[in-house]
């Protein structure tokens, strides 16, 4: 009996040294020069530097965010509208930070963001200009591809110009990969990475930056997208 409850005990250590890690703390990432939520909360609320574009009457991430939908969309050149988006994106990683929980479990403990985790990003994050792209790139996950599957011409690049980064270049484009953050941002437990990517086009002027939300459900599977939150 004790041969058999030694056993199970042995098989269940084993099991779980393979499948989730605990996340004892939400991580920001050093680029963001901030320890604590407090000091979110007080950039959150900080008045927006000069220069910095934003929507007529707010003076803030807090308050942009608070009427984020509520307001028309931007009125002007598509530079400033890529201005203001890239203020929004700014103040919106700010929020999610401040929301994160500690993750009880994680199959992300221990990897790095750098070029070799490359082959296991999702094919979302592709840059998709048109709603039939994104169609192929939300199908293409659903088929288990990853990314590498999905865009053949696509490669990581092996220097980067900070930490926390990737640069995915391909076939007329150039993609920044950068993750802020580690943590439950979806509240299932489970640690996220928050990623942001900052899109150009190499032939034209296309530019574009995107924020999501990363997981992994598997100790040996490929990174998934959990939320899109812009």
């Amino acid at each position: 009996m004790q041969t058999r409850r030694l056993l199970g005990f042995l098989i269940a250590l084993l099991i779980a040294g393979n499948s989730t890690r605990a996340a004892t703390e939400v991580q920001y990432s050093p680029r963001l020069k901030v320890s604590s939520r407090q000091e979110l909360e007080e950039r959150l609320h900080a008045p927006f530097a000069e220069g910095v574009a934003h929507p007529a009457g707010v003076s803030n991430c807090a308050q942009l965010l608070e009427r984020r939908g509520r307001t028309s969309q931007t009125k002007g050149s598509d530079r400033l509208a890529q201005a203001e988006r890239s203020t929004v994106a700014d103040c919106l990683v700010l929020q999610e930070l401040w929301n994160a929980q500690p993750a009880r479990s994680s199959y992300l403990h221990g990897l790095p963001w750098k070029a070799p985790l490359w082959p296991l990003l999702p094919p979302q994050l592709a840059i998709t200009v048109s709603a039939e792209s994104e169609s192929a790139a939300t199908a293409a996950a659903g088929r288990g591809q990853t990314w590498r599957d999905f865009d053949s011409s696509a490669a990581a690049e092996t220097e980067t110009k900070g930490p926390d980064e990737i640069v995915v270049t391909g076939k007329g484009f150039l993609e920044r990969l950068i993750l802020w953050g580690r943590g439950d941002f979806n509240g299932d437990g489970f640690e996220d990475l928050l990623v942001q990517s900052l899109d150009t086009l190499t032939e034209g002027t296309y530019r574009n930056t995107r924020l999501f939300v990363l997981t992994r459900r598997t100790a040996n599977g490929p990174l998934s997208l959990a939320r899109s939150l812009l």
